[in-house]
């Protein structure tokens, strides 16, 4: 089976630090299509969950401290962003946990949507900014 997303033909940022945690978050989506794809719903909603507080746990504090280290001028708008990410996962975590299938869907759908909208367009902005700076230095 070939995984949904290609992390190195679309989410590709150029920041070593960055691009390691977005893969593990591609990595994540597309073992959790895997599982689903076999029949494991059960087995796949366990993983996703469990892998899913760890990444951002780990990722956002990791993104946000790189982005205040290159002082990006959005920093906060950014860190707004992640909160209400955290708060909807942590709002449908006891709900998977308890095997409700809608909000498995819905958590799926919010990180799938993460992974288009915000690494594929929010990120890339600071990405432009931190290439920036690079050229000047």
């Amino acid at each position: 089976m070939s995984p949904m997303f290609n992390f190195d033909a679309e989410f590709r940022l150029g920041i070593d630090l960055v691009d390691r945690e977005h893969s593990q978050l591609v990595d994540m989506l597309n073992h959790t299509y895997e599982l689903l794809s076999a029949g494991r719903r059960a087995e796949a909603r366990r993983y996703f969950e469990e892998a899913l507080t760890d990444y951002i746990a780990v990722h956002f504090a990791d993104e946000e401290a790189f982005l205040e280290e290159i002082g990006y001028p959005h920093l906060e708008e950014h860190r707004r962003i992640h909160e209400q990410f955290k708060q909807n996962f942590a709002t449908l975590k006891p709900r998977i946990a308890s095997e409700d299938d809608a909000a498995f869907r819905q958590a799926l759908n919010d990180a799938f949507t993460w992974l288009l909208v915000h690494i594929g367009k929010a990120d890339r902005r600071y990405a432009r900014f931190y290439a920036g700076q690079q050229k000047e230095s």
